[in-house]
């Protein structure tokens, strides 16, 4: 290679870093922001005249302040409104605390949460006609479709937008990974600059920017070139040791599964420790030790939620006694969904199909959404009545879905988060010594 075409080569690699600074610049005048710039040595507590996250991102992403959503929604006599056993009763977290002082009128009661859930739980104490659909502790939301009918911007939005702005819940975004290692289902683009990414200490990551344009070339980025924080945990106890109330995090999975085999009791293998590429535990695995941390572990207690995507790869409706102990894992979910729901544990689960997803699982689910284009489900085992009509989102259009539960349903509708970003590509992570591993299994 001349040194002219070396030139031009770093040339166009340095306009997409640039892309990727534009794109990513970091929210970092928040509590949260403040809380990781100091490596966590100040006391979350203790900082004060600082906004929450979840207080600017929902601007960022077009919705408007959900308080007056409701207002609008009340006085139309918006579905949201008239069953908010669906989509509010899904969205507003609250605990018997919270409820208490809503039946009350104890508006007080919530002076140090942000304000854009005081004004939600304002809302709240003037109409009881919705608190009374309310539950105490979790809540989910499982979506389904098949891809590009708008799963991925619904969670973003609604998920993590909307979530942060009404709860203040701590979010927990689990990064799958397939089996040879990498992640390049990086789909939380439109909020990762609020977003910190926990990562599992003394691993070597490679983090590559793949633009979509042919005359640009992919190139090797930093963790922190994409996220806001970088923050090395060293096992899932200690992962949760790491995040603060109304944090955003990505989590990467450990390749090395420290602690997981004690917390699920059951076998986590790396592809040094076997001889068949059947019997590498898969890196979405870890998925299930976070789940059972936050459950049962009692080492961190704020409202929480776990994102997770392919959740009938994870869940699937026959799972296997194999080298992994699959089957002990999955059919371990159910029971501890429901510990960890009566903690103030929430979930947003993503599936292609709920047919995939184990009957056990579905049966322990209460709310869900059904994208544009999408078979309304039939009743099957496990997932019980569907207050869904047949064919209702075949004219819905990206950006919009059904939230439904055994009775009721809703339209919901959010702006497109993808709009105006310099970069136009894939980001992807990969573990190298996984990988190296496995291609000598």
């Amino acid at each position: 290679m001349s040194q002219a075409t070396q030139h031009t080569t770093e040339r166009k690699r340095e306009r997409v870093r640039e892309m990727l600074r534009e794109d990513f610049t970091p929210h970092d005048t928040s509590k949260q922001a403040l809380y990781h710039e100091h490596d966590g040595k100040w006391r979350f507590e203790d900082i004060s005249q600082r906004h929450h996250d979840g207080e600017q991102l929902y601007k960022d992403l077009g919705l408007k302040p959900f308080d007056r959503v409701l207002e609008k929604a009340a006085k139309t006599g918006h579905p949201v409104h008239r069953f908010p056993d669906t989509f509010l009763s899904s969205i507003i977290h609250t605990d018997d605390r919270d409820l208490l002082a809503l039946e009350e009128g104890d508006l007080d009661y919530f002076a140090e949460q942000p304000r854009t859930r005081q004004r939600v739980m304002a809302w709240l104490a003037d109409h009881p006609e919705v608190v009374e659909h309310l539950d105490d502790g979790g809540r989910e939301i499982h979506g389904h479709s098949k891809p590009g009918k708008g799963k991925t911007s619904f969670v973003n939005v609604v998920g993590v937008g909307r979530n942060l702005e009404v709860n203040n819940d701590t979010i927990l975004w689990m990064l799958m990974g397939d089996e040879s290692g990498a992640i390049d289902e990086f789909e939380m683009l439109p909020v990762v600059r609020y977003m910190t990414a926990l990562v599992p200490k003394d691993v070597e990551i490679q983090v590559t920017a793949n633009p979509v344009d042919y005359r640009l070339p992919e190139v090797e980025v930093e963790l922190d070139d994409v996220f806001r924080d970088v923050v090395e945990y060293e096992d899932p106890v200690d992962l949760f040791d790491k995040v603060v109330p109304g944090g955003l995090y990505g989590v990467l999975p450990d390749p090395q599964f420290r602690g997981c085999e004690r917390i699920m009791a059951a076998a986590y293998n790396h592809p040094g420790e076997v001889d068949e590429p059947g019997e590498v535990t898969p890196l979405r695995d870890f998925v299930f030790a976070v789940h059972k941390v936050r459950a049962k572990y009692d080492v961190y207690l704020h409202p929480t939620t776990l994102i997770v995507d392919e959740f009938g790869d994870l869940l699937p409706k026959n799972p296997e006694a194999d080298a992994s102990d699959k089957h002990r894992k999955v059919t371990d979910w159910p029971a501890t969904y429901g510990k960890m729901r009566k903690k103030n544990g929430s979930l947003f689960a993503m599936s292609h199909s709920l047919k995939r997803v184990h009957e056990d699982v579905l049966e322990k689910e209460r709310w869900f959404a059904t994208f544009p284009m999408t078979p309304t489900p039939s009743p099957m085992s496990g997932l019980g009545e569907v207050g869904l009509p047949k064919g209702y989102t075949k004219h819905m259009n990206k950006g919009q879905a059904a939230i439904w539960n055994g009775l009721h349903y809703a339209p919901v509708s959010w702006p497109n988060p993808y709009r105006g970003y310099e970069f136009n590509g894939e980001i992807s992570i990969s573990y190298p010594e996984w990988q190296e591993g496995m291609s000598d299994v």
